[in-house]
């Protein structure tokens, strides 16, 4: 499911393919579970907050026609995301900034349905001595206060903000949306291997407050192989 470190070919997905060389992050299981797990209908307009090589775009609009902004800090990584986007069927769909969210939230015309985000894991430990990596991994310059108050902000009153975090964040998180004026509506708890405690999450918050509905998902069997409700995830757009 992933690529050798000093592999230079693109990530071919069913739908489209994708360079992800120069992004501080490369395309993994992550970033793509949230671009398939999204909730995503036509015509809606979609903010990907640290966006990488543009992965979750491109998945979510091969899932609808809707139109994404993505954003990030990374030069280079929006420099590819930018060449991705261009060669993907989607292209009139898709746009790519060099900007924070901070920044764009100051300055944002557009107002979304969705926001989207993989952001940076580690609030705790030292960065990485790789100030790129650094930043995609560590809450250096994206904090999860800065990510849910600009997402706020920029969201309809419909709107809905989806993240991707460990598992042991969550509940701080949460409690941190809640103050914010959002609502937890999904939420996918994944198990690196049967029979293990979960180590990811994806949350998916709303403004409007209804009944949360909570999903599991294995990765692998004890043995180490994917897991049968993994490959029927993935199935319709890994090759």
């Amino acid at each position: 499911m992933g690529r050798n470190a000093t592999d230079t070919r693109p990530f071919v997905f069913r739908q489209f393919q994708l360079f992800h060389h120069q992004s501080t992050m490369k395309v993994g299981i992550d970033a793509t579970i949230l671009g398939i797990w999204a909730q995503i209908h036509d015509k809606e307009h979609v903010l990907d907050v640290g966006c990488g090589s543009g992965v979750v775009g491109l998945l979510l609009a091969s899932r609808a026609h809707c139109f994404v902004t993505a954003i990030d800090i990374d030069k280079p990584s929006v420099e590819e995301c930018t060449a991705n986007f261009a060669f993907s069927p989607f292209a009139d769909r898709l746009l790519a900034e060099h900007i924070s969210l901070q920044e764009y939230g100051k300055q944002a015309c557009q107002i979304y349905d969705l926001v989207v985000s993989n952001p940076p894991f580690f609030t705790l430990g030292s960065a990485s001595a790789n100030i790129r990596l650094g930043q995609a991994r560590h809450t250096l310059s994206l904090t999860y206060a800065d990510l849910i108050t600009n997402s706020f902000s920029v969201l309809k009153p419909a709107g809905r903000l989806i993240v991707v975090l460990p598992y042991s964040n969550r509940n701080f998180f949460v409690e941190q949306s809640r103050v914010a004026g959002f609502f937890l509506s999904r939420e996918l708890l994944i198990f690196p291997r049967r029979g293990m405690p979960p180590n990811r999450v994806y949350l998916s918050f709303s403004k409007i407050a209804s009944k949360p509905h909570a999903e599991m998902l294995n990765l692998r069997e004890e043995d180490g192989r994917f897991s049968s409700e993994y490959l029927d995830l993935v199935k319709n757009y890994y090759l």
